[in-house]
């Protein structure tokens, strides 16, 4: 029999290698903090909001291999951001800084996303309508709001004419039959 499985809420960030007061992060039901920093999250049972979290990351590499800068930023839906990023040069520490990256990520999806993606693909096996980052699903396909040159119209596409890539910088939803005139992209 194993051991109950330990989350860590909690984690020490060193931004710079000399930084002499590292901030802590951690993450609670209803917000995550970083140093002086809060950010309201909803929780799994607050489904009111439209908007959950959103989050990107990435490992960058530094020129001529000096180390690795570990980025994470994450906005919730008043637009309020926080950006946590540190590093491991000349492979000082790299292990545990690739560890606690990846703790991090983890607690993350779990905390925020893991009790909503299961939350949204039960509404959307039951074929119940729903809207997610202003794009409305419903069992037939999906609805966004397209701007064109002078305003903003809301394009219905189905299913197999829906397409979807994503970029460096942002994530696309496109029509596959007019793909320049009826798009939405998001980014962070």
């Amino acid at each position: 029999m194993s051991a109950p499985e330990h989350k860590k809420n909690r984690w020490l960030i060193k931004d710079r290698f000399f930084d002499r007061h590292p901030k802590e992060l951690s993450f609670t039901p209803q917000s995550i903090l970083f140093g002086n920093q809060k950010l309201s999250a909803p929780t799994i049972t607050d489904l009111s909001k439209e908007e959950p979290l959103e989050y990107r990351f990435g490992i960058r590499g530094f020129e001529f291999i000096i180390g690795r800068k570990y980025q994470l930023l994450i906005k919730n839906s008043d637009g309020e951001m926080i950006k946590i990023s540190f590093g491991s040069y000349y492979g000082i520490n790299k292990v545990h800084l690739y560890n606690q990256y990846a703790e991090i990520l983890n607690q993350l999806w779990e905390s925020y996303f893991d009790g909503l993606v299961d939350h949204y693909l039960a509404l959307f096996s039951q074929k119940t309508p729903f809207t997610l980052a202003n794009v409305k699903f419903d069992e037939f396909g999906i609805k966004i709001k397209s701007a064109t040159f002078i305003k903003e119209e809301e394009k219905s596409l189905l299913w197999p004419d829906v397409g979807t890539k994503n970029y460096h910088t942002y994530f696309a939803i496109f029509s596959k039959q007019n793909p320049s005139n009826i798009n939405k992209g998001y980014s962070i």
